[in-house]
């Protein structure tokens, strides 16, 4: 669970940005509701239609200035370049431009950050390559009859 420092830390970053985005754009935003309950390896999401953002708290905790400088302003990109444009590319020209020119950070789409040891399980797969680990939810999907190939021999995965 993140502690309540962690996270006003956080709120006072999303309300950063969006004064800046107001002043740098000339409107007002109406704020989202914000979420501390992604899983998985997405550090952070935005649901459009619900003017929303969660952030996974572990991933979040563990890498604290850059998600703050970097993860932060990019999801809440997403939720201005809709609110301003509507329906875009999610990483189009108009996002990337939001990062560049209203945030001044660079539009990177995705995160490098460590996820090894945020608490994922993993099944060992295998194929001619070696061992391949599948999160729980593709091993699940196994399990229901999804058939994964390995993207280098193209060979169907087994459980080891």
């Amino acid at each position: 669970m993140l502690n309540s420092q962690l996270k006003s830390e956080l709120l006072i970053v999303v309300e950063r940005c969006y004064r800046t985005a107001e002043q740098c754009l000339g409107r007002q935003f109406p704020r989202p509701e914000v979420l501390f309950n992604q899983r998985g390896k997405i550090a952070g999401c935005a649901l459009l239609q619900k003017n929303m953002l969660k952030f996974h708290p572990k991933i979040y905790e563990q890498n604290k200035a850059h998600f703050l400088e970097h993860v932060v302003p990019h999801e809440i990109a997403h939720l201005l370049v809709w609110q301003v444009f509507g329906k875009t590319a999610p990483h189009g020209r108009q996002w990337q431009h939001m990062m560049v020119n209203v945030f001044n950070v660079p539009p990177s789409r995705t995160h490098q950050y460590n996820v090894d040891d945020i608490g994922i399980k993993h099944i060992t797969y295998r194929c001619d390559c070696g061992d391949i680990k599948l999160t729980m939810r593709r091993h699940n999907n196994v399990l229901k009859g999804t058939i994964y190939r390995c993207k280098t021999c193209r060979q169907n995965l087994m459980i080891a």
